[in-house]
């Protein structure tokens, strides 16, 4: 039985057609995870982020009904192309969005948009992704709408941005764990400090992650113009945040322009959390390895 405990996959949904390959990434990551799929939508907040004069209304009953029928067509789209164990719906406001309340509470994943209503980032205050980000302690998935194609033929990987904290280890077993579910290959972009050790091993972090190959790519300058280039064929990129701040990751100056513009899918990795090895996941890496060999 699926219950208030149970965890789950939690995506932030506007009701807008772009956010399609928002709802279609977090089915998919439901999926690779084997875990239950719950959106979450907003009452037509009348202030904040996204906030338009025509949206001022005495009668909030209109938007509430358009937010419920944009919410359930969501729902029944996805429960016709993806057999998930089970896929929600929550139409919230900000009350019911608080850390330790359900659904949010439940959440393995938060997926969101890189933008909201009329284009406005994502993670400003008054729309559904920041009141999810300030509320969630979980592992963040921003989607951007518009991901440039890849080359026909170019192999796809998974790309982990770390620096000399030796917490960043978590960054990179998360990012290994990630190139696993998919079948891909990892790069690490390893900003090291100009002077001394870097207090931490790239390579053992990686290779506590069975089935995965990878290699670094290292830097002393500034790692803007690598992760650019990296991060336009990266199938995901993975960096790390403080604890309770996931809309500012660690290091700003590498991180913050990534998911406010991101060049591909960002996941950010809360630095105090655990990497825990999924056994499906083994199961099927496992089974892909000997294919391959």
């Amino acid at each position: 039985m699926q219950g208030e405990h149970t965890p789950r996959i939690v995506a932030g949904f506007d009701g807008r057609w772009q956010h399609t390959r928002l709802l279609d990434r977090a089915a998919q990551e439901a999926e690779r995870r084997h875990l239950p799929l719950t959106l979450i939508t907003d009452l037509r907040r009348r202030t904040g982020a996204g906030h338009q004069p025509r949206d001022q209304h005495t009668d909030d009953a209109p938007g509430v009904v358009a937010a419920w029928r944009g919410l359930t067509d969501a729902v029944e789209a996805l429960r016709l192309r993806y057999p998930l164990p089970s896929i929600s719906g929550y139409c919230l406001d900000d009350a019911d969005i608080q850390p330790g309340a359900f659904p949010i509470s439940a959440a393995r994943l938060l997926v969101i948009g890189s933008s909201g209503r009329y284009n406005a980032p994502a993670c400003e205050p008054g729309s559904v992704s920041a009141a999810l980000l300030r509320a969630a302690r979980c592992p963040v998935l921003v989607v951007p709408e518009d991901q440039p194609r890849r080359p026909l033929g170019a192999h796809p990987f998974v790309l982990a941005a770390v620096g000399s904290h030796p917490s960043d280890a978590e960054v990179v077993k998360a990012a290994a764990q990630e190139a696993r579910r998919r079948g891909f290959d990892l790069q690490v972009l390893h900003v090291e400090p100009s002077h001394g050790n870097s207090g931490w091993g790239v390579h053992e972090a990686v290779r506590s992650v069975p089935d995965v190959q990878f290699s670094v790519v290292r830097t002393t300058g500034d790692p803007a113009d690598a992760l650019a280039e990296l991060g336009q064929d990266a199938e995901l990129l993975v960096v790390g945040s403080r604890p309770g701040e996931l809309y500012r990751p660690v290091r700003e100056s590498i991180s913050r322009g990534v998911l406010l513009a991101p060049p591909c899918p960002v996941l950010a990795i809360p630095r105090e959390l655990p990497v825990i090895i999924d056994p499906h996941t083994a199961a099927e890496a496992g089974a892909v390895h000997r294919q391959d060999s």
